[in-house]
């Protein structure tokens, strides 16, 4: 397999991890419900499929994701947490003045019928 020449080799990764955590293959591949001698191909690789990196991460409580990341260039976009924020807000604000507007609705109606009482 060719590898890219900006390649972050996962297995390294993973293997620095390991032993920071000084757990055994075989316990992260129970973790994870995989074969004996799977972590020691992972960590043989300098790469990785997402779906079983995703299960590592679980296993390992370790978010590789975002050491992956991190290590890519800065000019590389990320995801703005204050963008998302804001998003969330906005939605929250848009969803409240739709209550204000149905709620006004029905008080307008309310406003009508005891005028239409009272005069």
């Amino acid at each position: 397999m060719i590898k890219s020449k900006n390649n972050i080799d996962t297995g390294k990764l993973i293997e620095r991890v390991q032993l920071q955590q000084n757990r055994t293959y075989r316990e992260i591949e129970k973790a994870i419900n995989r074969p004996p001698t799977s972590m020691y191909q992972y960590i043989r690789n300098s790469s990785i499929q997402t779906g079983i990196l995703i299960d590592l991460c679980y296993a390992m409580k370790y978010n590789f994701f975002q050491e992956i990341a991190n290590k890519l260039p800065n000019e590389f976009t990320k995801t703005d947490k204050d963008a998302e924020e804001k998003l969330a807000q906005k939605t929250a604000y848009e969803s409240r003045i739709a209550e204000l507007e149905e709620e006004n609705k029905i008080l307008k109606v309310q406003v009508d019928l005891l005028m239409k009482i009272k005069g």
